[in-house]
């Protein structure tokens, strides 16, 4: 039997054992991107972490093998782009990052919405999708739909929507979105992002004992080559997962503005553990565990003490946002951030996001259905889970 399978590409050989394929991996993202050097090879510990446990741990079907071998290789593309950017670019990597806002919380409390909305106003830049795949300084936006990375993005996105379209009801997304902090931080391959894809406890042991102050660094010099050319302007970040890694991302960025969303774990985490069911249907079809629940109940759990200790040391630069009270009145939740961090909307930008809010009512895209116990979980474990949350920030 042939050791690799086939895509749809036919210039593509997939080794048939993940633990086999490093070198093809490596090979495919260098021909993807034309460049040859993958900077500091500690990145490589995560890799074989991963490969290991995607054989063991996460049957997936020939597609989703395929579709798993090209998620890794653009990861490693991505790292690729970013090294040559930054030879190309090196000034940009002297550019002071100043008190970037960065929205994060528990994930599905509007965390995505928040961002999107604020991401109106132009004094904010962020991270836009296709630039989390293909870092390079911004180009003019009136230049985006001829860049090669730009299109290859969109078809990216468009073959996920049409694989699982109830996805889009879960989380819609567009290639010129502003994107998770995540797809960025995936360059050390030490991160929450393989998990929610695949099936791999082993590697999230692994990721959860390590420190990831080396990847928030690269991060911090990702967004110094995108945005380096346009210093004036304040980065808007979102990330739910800086909950857990908020000590790393405020030794990086120690004068973080953060927005930090709350809702009642009893919803967030079976809403998180459907989506992720979602994302793992594509490498394993209908074999996709539901038993997705006890998984981010631990993750996001774990992830409330680290912020807990953060807002003691640090209570400026923190502000709540209930995700009740952002239904309720987004706008009047907007002016309370504006209003915590000294800022100022420039002149339209109000009615701008009004318009943005009424092109984006909630569930245009169909209503995402849930229920603790589909999702393995059980309202007792997670009150008990988050029991200090609560305490802290509710009732909900």
């Amino acid at each position: 039997m042939s050791n690799f399978l086939t895509s749809d590409d036919p210039g593509a050989r997939i080794p048939s054992r993940f633990v086999d394929a490093e070198d093809a991996l490596h090979e495919t993202a260098m021909a993807m991107s034309g460049h040859d050097d993958f900077g500091d090879p500690a990145y490589r510990q995560g890799l074989r972490v991963l490969l290991q446990a995607m054989d063991a741990e996460c049957p997936m079907t020939p597609q989703g093998r395929v579709f798993a071998f090209f998620e890794l290789a653009m990861a490693l593309n991505a790292r690729l782009v970013t090294e040559a950017g930054w030879k190309a670019f090196p000034e940009l990597l002297r550019t002071r990052i100043e008190a970037p806002l960065v929205i994060t919380g528990l994930p599905r409390s509007s965390t995505t919405v928040l961002h999107r909305l604020l991401a109106v106003d132009p004094q904010f830049q962020g991270l836009e999708s296709w630039l989390a795949n293909a870092p390079m300084p911004r180009p003019p936006r009136e230049q985006w739909g001829e860049i090669p990375a730009f299109r290859a993005s969109d078809r990216r996105l468009e073959k996920w929507f049409e694989t699982v379209p109830q996805f889009r009801a879960a989380h819609n997304m567009a290639v010129d979105d502003m994107e998770e902090c995540i797809e960025v931080l995936r360059q050390d391959f030490a991160t929450n992002r393989f998990g929610c894809n695949f099936d791999v406890p082993t590697y999230d042991r692994w990721w959860m004992s390590r420190d990831e102050l080396p990847s928030y660094r690269r991060f911090a010099d990702v967004l110094r080559l995108i945005g380096g050319r346009e210093p004036g302007r304040r980065w808007l970040l979102k990330n739910p997962g800086h909950i857990y890694s908020i000590d790393a991302l405020l030794a990086v960025f120690p004068d973080a503005r953060i927005v930090y969303t709350h809702r009642d774990p009893l919803r967030a985490i079976p809403s998180v553990a459907s989506l992720i069911h979602l994302a793992r249907r594509i490498p394993c079809g209908d074999a996709a565990s539901k038993n997705t629940g006890p998984r981010e109940l631990a993750v996001w759990s774990r992830g409330t003490q680290p912020m807990l200790r953060a807002r003691e040391r640090h209570p400026r630069q923190f502000h709540d946002v209930q995700q009740r009270d952002f239904l309720r009145d987004p706008m009047g939740v907007v002016a309370a951030v504006y209003a915590a961090f000294d800022l100022r909307p420039g002149a339209g930008v109000e009615d701008a996001m009004r318009a943005w809010l009424e092109r984006n009512r909630q569930g245009v895209h169909g209503e995402h259905r849930y229920t603790l116990e589909e999702y393995g979980l059980s309202a007792g474990d997670v009150r008990e889970r988050f029991r200090d949350y609560i305490d802290a920030y509710g009732p909900f």
